[in-house]
């Protein structure tokens, strides 16, 4: 049951799963912080806080209305498409011996019956809650083979276990914004990879003879380190959601032409969420702690916030994977890196 995904013994680390370097461990934050580091920063605030300007000139733009009309429209669809989602995302980890990301592979046989009572309780809207928590003993499962450090790559599935769980309760409107929040988190925590981890996103790139766009390779992998934040910040505040969640479906469907059928394995969660994402649009729960600020004071928020959520996680990133931590599984020798293998969460390889 593994349609052709070979993987190396217990080698599970997204970009790393490409690499031949084994030498994984993040740089300290001194050797990260360059000139080019600096210069990317700059260029990111500045183009936040351009967004956070005119996000809401743009809304009233005659065409962008229209198209806000109609996805408005498909609102009342979301649980039903996030249950379609999640159940034909979760065959194909089934039926590929996986669960939660491709290489989490299913080694005992209540695994697979988790999968099962998963998928199962998404078939009813009365169930939801047994499938969230069903997704959630995954996780924990995950955690414990894997190591927090690696399943922390996933923690979009804790907006998830957390949206299935409240579907049917008053706390029911809270689902989305948590959501919103967690694949932000998660999709920040990824970039984290991209700016300490630099030299094997590198490799990969030379390996797959991925296009750079006229910078460097270097250049290449930390301007796609530093989208991947403003996209993370833009969901975690509620700013200009249906258009990043349209932006990183695109990304999405452009590495499945280099990764292939592993990539739509890993990424199907990821595609379900975006969808609601783009049809929910913004998250007024969120947005309103933002763009009800005055300008001045709105500016240094974005500031503050977005300097914040990238110094900590980093902090934290480099922390928590370097081996003395505890916080990581060893990893010992592959016996074989397919090319075949994919990262699960990565917009921009």
């Amino acid at each position: 049951m593994n349609f052709g995904m070979q993987y190396g013994s217990r080698f599970y680390l997204h970009v790393k799963w490409f690499a031949g370097d084994l030498e994984w461990t993040p740089q300290p934050i001194g050797k990260v912080i360059t000139p080019a580091f600096l210069f990317w920063f700059s260029f990111t605030l500045v183009v936040l806080l351009i967004v956070s300007r005119y996000n809401t000139a743009l809304v009233h733009i005659s065409a962008v209305r229209k198209v806000h009309s109609f996805l408005n429209k498909l609102k009342r669809f979301h649980l039903s498409i996030m249950r379609v989602g999640l159940v034909i995302a979760l065959l194909l980890q089934l039926i590929t011996g996986a669960y939660l990301a491709p290489t989490f592979q299913i080694e005992t046989w209540w695994v697979y019956a988790l999968l099962i009572i998963a998928i199962l309780g998404l078939l009813h809207c009365a169930t939801l809650a047994v499938s969230g928590l069903a997704i959630g003993i995954l996780y924990v499962i995950a955690l414990t083979d894997y190591g927090m450090f690696h399943v922390l790559d996933y923690m979009f599935y804790l907006g998830v276990i957390y949206y299935l769980l409240v579907a049917n309760t008053r706390w029911k409107r809270t689902g989305i914004p948590i959501l919103y929040v967690w694949t932000g988190l998660s999709l920040a925590w990824l970039a984290m990879e991209k700016l300490t981890l630099a030299k094997l996103a590198c490799s990969l790139m030379h390996e797959y003879g991925i296009p750079s766009l006229g910078f460097t390779v270097e250049d290449f992998v930390l301007i796609s380190a530093f989208i991947e934040l403003g996209l993370a910040w833009a969901f975690i505040v509620g700013i200009m959601n249906r258009f990043t969640a349209l932006l990183l479906t695109g990304l999405f469907l452009l590495t499945t032409t280099v990764f292939g059928f592993t990539e739509i394995v890993g990424h199907m969660v990821m595609h379900t969420i975006l969808l609601i994402f783009l049809i929910v649009g913004r998250n007024d729960i969120l947005s309103i702690l933002h763009t009800r600020r005055p300008p001045k004071l709105r500016s240094f928020f974005v500031v503050l916030h977005f300097s914040i959520m990238i110094f900590s996680m980093m902090t934290l990133y480099i922390w928590m994977g370097h081996p003395r931590s505890g916080f990581s599984v060893p990893l010992p020798l592959p016996q074989a890196v397919q090319a075949s293998k994919t990262p699960a969460f990565c917009p921009i390889k």
